[in-house]
C-alpha cells in the first residue's frame, strides 16, 4: 500500500475490484470489505475514509467503479484493519445514510457534528431466523402509543435509575402494559438522528467540512426553556420526539442501556414483547427529500432484521402505493392518515382481504372531545364516528395522541400552556377541544377533581367501545399531565416524560380502563370486523345495533341533544356462548336523565355492569325496577343482559338466521 495525504488523511491504496451488487450499504465480507455508494453528480472526488483508534485513511474511487452516481468497490483484505468508516466527497466527510451502526450519538443531548461520526460495518451473513408476524386482527387489537426514552426516564418509573429511559427500562415494564390488555406497542421513531439542528452562532465550522473534524464531541448542551446552551453559544432546539431525517437503517444508540450492544437490546425488547404476544409497530418519519428507494429499503430492513410487525409512515408525498404494494412488506401491517384506495393498484387491494392497511386519522378525536364538554350539533358525528368500521381496512381510534393534550390536561385546562417551549406560547394547536370542568389547571377542590375523574371515565368509554381499533397514549391510563403543554416536542424533562407517581393516585381510572378493555374483547358486538348494517336482518326482533333516548327506540339526535344509548344485540353474535345484550348510555347533558330500557328477550333482565358517576368500577347490580333508568349529568352507564332466553324464544331466533 503506498501512502499519500489529503489535508492530514492518508490515501491509501489497496487492491480493489469491481463489487457486482447495487444494493447501497457498506459491509464486511470475509476478509474484505464491499461498498456501494451514491455521490452528487457533481462531485469531483469521492471515496471512504476508513477510521481505526485515532488514524484514518482515504481510498478513493475511480470511475471505472462506476454507474451514473453510484460506485460499486470491493477493497481486498482490509477487514480487521479498520473499525469505522465515513464517506468522502469533496473534502467533506459524509455519514453513510445506510449505515446499520453510528458511533457517536450515543449520550442523549450530545452536542455533535456530523463529521465527528461513524458509521459501523454490517456484515453480509448476519444470524437471521425466520418470523411470521403476530399479525393480530384489527378488531381484536388495543394499541399503546410510548416514546421510549420518555416512558421510564422518570425517577418514580420504578425503574433502576441505570436502565432509564432505555430499551433495556421499556422491557422491564412489558408485563405492566400486558397487564392493561394491551396488544400492539407503538413507538416513537427509534431510528439513529442528532438530538437537535445545530445553528453556529461563533464562527465555528459548519457540520459536515473538514475543517470540523477533531472538534470536541464531548461538550453537553442543557436545556433552557427548550433552547440548548453551553459554553460555546450553540443555539438550537432538542427535538425530543424525533419526527426528523435521520440513519434510517440504524437504531438509537442514545436509548440503550449497553452503548457497545444497540442492535442486541433493541432486538432483545422486541422478541420480549413477542413472548407477551404484543406486536411492535414503529413510527418512520420521511421528508419529502427522502428518496423512495430509501424509504422501501430502510421498511424491508427493519422487518428483515428486527422483526417488525408494522409501521406507521409519516410524512408528505410518500410512495404509498409502493409501500402498499411492496412484496417484502405483504404481511406487515401499515399505518398512514389516508389511502387512495382506487389508485393502490391490485398488488396493494388484494392485502384488503388480510387488512394489512389502516388509517389513523383525528377524526374521533374531535368528535369525541367536542361531545365529552357538551358542544351542540355533536350528535351527528359521534355516532358515525362511533360505528366508523370497515371491512377491507383498519380504522385506529384516539383521544389524546402525541401532539396533543394528554387525557388529564384535556379535562384541566382550556388553553395550552407551552411557553416552556421558548416559543412565546406560539407552537402547537389552540383547537384543543378542552374543558377545563370549572378551574383552569391545578386545584385541590374536590369536587372539580371528582367531575375530571368522571370525564376521563367518559371519554375512555367512548374510545374502548367505539368500532375499529383503540389507542392510547402510554400514561394517559393514571392520568400522566404535561402540565397543559399539548407540543412538548423539546421538553426532556419532567413535562415530556410520563409521571409514575400519578399511577398511585389515579389507579381506579387504571382498574376502569382494564374493566371496560375485558368488556370489549369479552363481547363480539363491541370490536366487529365489519360495519354494523342497521338492521334487523336476521327477523329476530332486533338490529344489530340500535339508537334509544330517553324513550326506547327513539332516540333524540337533534342539534341540541346530548344524550344517547346503544344497544347492541347479542343475536348476532357468531358465538354460541356470547348472547349478551350490552346497552350503553352516554349522558353529557349537565342534568341527570331518565332512560327507559329497551325490553329484552323473555328471560333476560338487565344488570347494571358500570357507571362513571361513581367510583366503584364495576358494579354488576340488577335493575329491580327494570324499565328505566337515571343517567347522572356528564356520565356512561353500561349495562347488560343476564339469564337465559326461554326456549320458545330461542328456536324462534335460532330458525331465522340467515348466511350473512
Amino acid at each position: 500500500m503506498g501512502m499519500k495525504t489529503i489535508k492530514g488523511i492518508s490515501i491509501t491504496n489497496f487492491k480493489t475490484t469491481y463489487e457486482r451488487s447495487f444494493i447501497p450499504g457498506v459491509k464486511t465480507d470475509g476478509d474484505d470489505i464491499c461498498i456501494c455508494a451514491s455521490f452528487s453528480s457533481t462531485a469531483k472526488e469521492c471515496g471512504i475514509v476508513l477510521f481505526k483508534n485515532d488514524s484514518k485513511h482515504l481510498v478513493l474511487f475511480s470511475d471505472e467503479y462506476r454507474t451514473g452516481n453510484l460506485f460499486s468497490i470491493r477493497l481486498k483484505d482490509a477487514t480487521g484493519l479498520y473499525d469505522s468508516y465515513m464517506l468522502y466527497e469533496d473534502g467533506k466527510l459524509i455519514c453513510d445514510p445506510r449505515a446499520t451502526r453510528i458511533y457517536g450519538l450515543e449520550k442523549f443531548g450530545a452536542d455533535v457534528n456530523e463529521s465527528d461520526l461513524r458509521c459501523g460495518f454490517s456484515d453480509t451473513t448476519p444470524e437471521f431466523k425466520a418470523y411470521n408476524p403476530l399479525n393480530i386482527r384489527y378488531e381484536d387489537s388495543f394499541v399503546y402509543l410510548l416514546h421510549v426514552r420518555g416512558y421510564t426516564k422518570h425517577s418514580a418509573s420504578g425503574v433502576e435509575a441505570p436502565y432509564r429511559g432505555t430499551y433495556k427500562g421499556l422491557t422491564s415494564k412489558i408485563d405492566y402494559i400486558k397487564s392493561l390488555g394491551v396488544t400492539t406497542v407503538e413507538l416513537m421513531p427509534i431510528y439513529e438522528m442528532l438530538s437537535y439542528d445545530r445553528i453556529p452562532t461563533n464562527g465555528a465550522p459548519a457540520a459536515g467540512t473538514e475543517d470540523s473534524v477533531g472538534q470536541d464531541k464531548s461538550e453537553i448542551v442543557y436545556n433552557d426553556n427548550g433552547l440548548l446552551r453551553n459554553e460555546r453559544s450553540v443555539s438550537g432546539k432538542l427535538n425530543f420526539w424525533g419526527y426528523k431525517k435521520g440513519w434510517y437503517f440504524a437504531p438509537r444508540s442514545a436509548y440503550a442501556y449497553d452503548k457497545k450492544h444497540v442492535e442486541a437490546e433493541v432486538k432483545d425488547m422486541i422478541n420480549e414483547f413477542h413472548k407477551k404476544g404484543i406486536e411492535v409497530i414503529l413510527q418512520f418519519y420521511f421528508p419529502y427529500d427522502v428518496s423512495d428507494s430509501v424509504i422501501i429499503d430502510c421498511l424491508r430492513f427493519w422487518v428483515s432484521e428486527y422483526h417488525i410487525d408494522g409501521f406507521h409512515v409519516k410524512g408528505a408525498e410518500l410512495p404509498i402505493k409502493t409501500i402498499s404494494s411492496d412484496p417484502a412488506l405483504s404481511d406487515i401491517k401499515i399505518w398512514y392518515e389516508w389511502f387512495d384506495y382506487g389508485r393502490l393498484g391490485d398488488l396493494a387491494r388484494s392485502r384488503f382481504l388480510d387488512r394489512r392497511l389502516a388509517e389513523y386519522r383525528d377524526s374521533f378525536m374531535f368528535c369525541a372531545r367536542r361531545f365529552l364538554k357538551g358542544d351542540d350539533c355533536t350528535m351527528g358525528d359521534f355516532i358515525s364516528n362511533m360505528i366508523n368500521n370497515s371491512s377491507e381496512h383498519g380504522v385506529i381510534n384516539y383521544i389524546a395522541n402525541y401532539d396533543s393534550f394528554r387525557l388529564a390536561d384535556l379535562v384541566s385546562y382550556e388553553h395550552k400552556r407551552n411557553e416552556d417551549n421558548g416559543e412565546n406560547n406560539k407552537d402547537g394547536t389552540d383547537n384543543n377541544l378542552s374543558w377545563n370542568c370549572g378551574i383552569e389547571g391545578n386545584t385541590k377542590k374536590l369536587n372539580i377533581l371528582r367531575l375530571r375523574k368522571r370525564q376521563m371515565k367518559n371519554i375512555l368509554t367512548m374510545l374502548l367501545l367505539a368500532q375499529g381499533t383503540p389507542m392510547i397514549f402510554g400514561g394517559d391510563e393514571f392520568g400522566n399531565s404535561q402540565l397543559g403543554n399539548n407540543n412538548p416536542y423539546c421538553q426532556d424533562n419532567a413535562i415530556g416524560w410520563v409521571d409514575w407517581n400519578a399511577a398511585k393516585k389515579n389507579a381506579d381510572l387504571t382498574e376502569y380502563l382494564k374493566a371496560i378493555v375485558k368488556l370489549r374483547f369479552q363481547h363480539e358486538a363491541l370490536h366487529k370486523d365489519k360495519p354494523f348494517k342497521l338492521m334487523d336482518y336476521k327477523a329476530c326482533g332486533y338490529p344489530d345495533l340500535s339508537y334509544h333516548g330517553q324513550e326506547a327506540w327513539r332516540p333524540d339526535l337533534s342539534n341540541y341533544s346530548h344524550s344517547v344509548g346503544f344497544l347492541y344485540s347479542g343475536l348476532y353474535s357468531s358465538n354460541p356462548d356470547d348472547n349478551s345484550f350490552v346497552y350503553v348510555i352516554y349522558n353529557m347533558h349537565w342534568t341527570p336523565i331518565r332512560f327507559a330500557l329497551p325490553e329484552l328477550p323473555e328471560g333476560l333482565k338487565w344488570h347494571i355492569l358500570s357507571t362513571t358517576g361513581e367510583t366503584k368500577t364495576i358494579r354488576d347490580q340488577d335493575i329491580k325496577k327494570h324499565m328505566e333508568i337515571e343517567c347522572e349529568e356528564r356520565s356512561c352507564v353500561i349495562l347488560i343482559s343476564k339469564g337465559q332466553i326461554k326456549e320458545s324464544q330461542k328456536d324462534a331466533f335460532e330458525g331465522s338466521k340467515q348466511p350473512f
